[in-house]
């Protein structure tokens, strides 16, 4: 018998590689025209490849592969992923991901190390894993890149970035993130990292940490997130 599974999102059976149906997946909202810095999808883009936010002001991150819309039933997912511990999803999200970066290559190399978005010890403790970590696994198995949990640590318990608007997010990274001097002592940072997140609204985050990352010498700075997300 051909291995099946049930769609994590309908409950049909499926033989498809991840545990979506073909209907499921095909009704996901994929990202389609994007700007390569920052991954937001382009209106009437007419050819471009980058908005016009970049344009005035260019992002310390260099590019962006983000694979869907934050809307249903990504939301949920991603939720049921954070917050109720339905690992699953990473899984899945993070297979889809995956297949998009093979398919997608923006750059002449794939990176050194993986560096999936630190939280907080606090926070760490209260949820019991890091969303972010869960979904770099696949990608690191997938493209057989190594992730480094120890070069960043998150020094402030930020509040969370969901309640504020786009001027709180980017007051309230700064200064969070610390190159972590201990594990990394004897190492010189590598030339090229991609962070690894599961959602990205205003950059604020991954901003701030690619500015931390090419302050310490880092030559290039990518983001793969899971979802893309227009703060409303």
């Amino acid at each position: 018998m051909l291995w099946s599974s049930a769609c994590e999102l309908c409950g049909n059976s499926t033989r498809n590689s991840v545990s979506l149906c073909a209907a499921c997946e095909k009704d996901l909202p994929f990202l389609l025209d994007v700007c390569k810095h920052c991954g937001i999808e382009l209106q009437d883009s007419d050819g471009k490849t980058v908005c016009g936010q970049c344009v005035q002001k260019l992002p310390y991150v260099d590019y962006t592969i983000s694979l869907l819309h934050y809307e249903t039933p990504v939301d949920y997912m991603i939720s049921e992923l954070k917050y109720h511990q339905a690992l699953s999803y990473a899984s899945i999200l993070g297979s889809l991901l995956l297949r998009k970066i093979n398919n997608q290559k923006v750059t002449a190399s794939y990176p050194d190390v993986l560096l999936p978005v630190p939280l907080h010890l606090k926070r760490l403790k209260k949820r019991g894993f890091n969303q972010s970590l869960e979904v770099a696994r696949v990608l690191s198995k997938g493209l057989n890149i190594p992730i480094n949990t120890s070069l960043v640590k998150r020094v402030i318990n930020t509040q969370a970035q969901m309640d504020l608007n786009a001027q709180q997010r980017r007051k309230n990274m700064q200064g969070c993130f610390e190159i972590e001097t201990k594990a990394n002592k004897n190492s010189q940072l590598v030339e090229h990292i991609v962070i690894v997140d599961d959602v990205v609204t205003t950059a604020s985050t991954v901003n701030e940490l690619a500015k931390l990352l090419k302050d310490h010498g880092v030559k290039m700075v990518g983001v793969w997130s899971i979802s893309r997300a227009i703060l409303r």
